[in-house]
């Protein structure tokens, strides 16, 4: 009913049983700090898998960062709340035009300092997967956004745009964007 009025939902299932994503990219590589890698890994294969037997037309490699920020200091200068981001920078390349669609993502999560040791690195950790996570879902919805804005993006030969969507470059000169920040986590102090 709702494609009778022109409406596509992002997210729907193609006539073969494959999300959008999962037809045309493969991810390639990941810089992230060491905690971080694996996480953001997992949360993009569970987002975007190239189905067997389909050959990627794009690869995406991304280049994050986290900080993290105190959030709630008691009168005594004891943090209490961090605010914990991470940033990343995007890349997806065209591999049979070589162009490069890039873009920026983020993700904002807190977690609570208490008295215990173990509960706080524990929080840590569950902060650092749920950011991983919201990341990965920025980036293909992004992507999604992309595909959906610039229909010419898909590389199909049957496409006849000129363009492969917006902040396309010519040559594909790195194998990872630039790098957001630095590699370590940074504590903000505002006083």
């Amino acid at each position: 009913m709702l494609a009778g009025c022109g409406f596509k939902p992002i997210y729907a299932i193609s006539e073969g049983g494959a999300a959008p994503l999962n037809q045309r990219i493969v991810v390639g590589a990941i810089a992230a700090p060491e905690e971080v890698r694996p996480l953001l890994a997992s949360a993009l294969a569970e987002r975007i898998v190239l189905q067997d037997g389909e050959t990627a037309k794009y690869e995406l490699t991304v280049n994050a960062s986290e900080v993290a920020e105190r959030l709630a200091v008691q009168i005594d200068a004891t943090v209490t709340r961090y605010n914990y981001r991470l940033n990343a920078n995007y890349s997806l390349l065209n591999l049979r035009t070589g162009k490069i669609i890039s873009g920026k993502a983020k993700a904002v999560t807190s977690y609570n300092i208490v008295s215990s040791q173990y509960s706080t690195l524990f929080a840590e950790r569950t902060a650092r997967e749920k950011a991983a996570r919201t990341l990965a879902e920025e980036i293909e919805r992004d992507l999604l956004l992309q595909f959906l804005d610039n229909p010419g993006t898909d590389g199909d030969a049957a496409s006849n745009s000129e363009t492969d969507g917006p902040e396309t470059t010519p040559e594909y000169t790195a194998d990872l964007p630039p790098e957001p920040d630095d590699d370590t986590i940074y504590i903000i102090e505002d006083y």
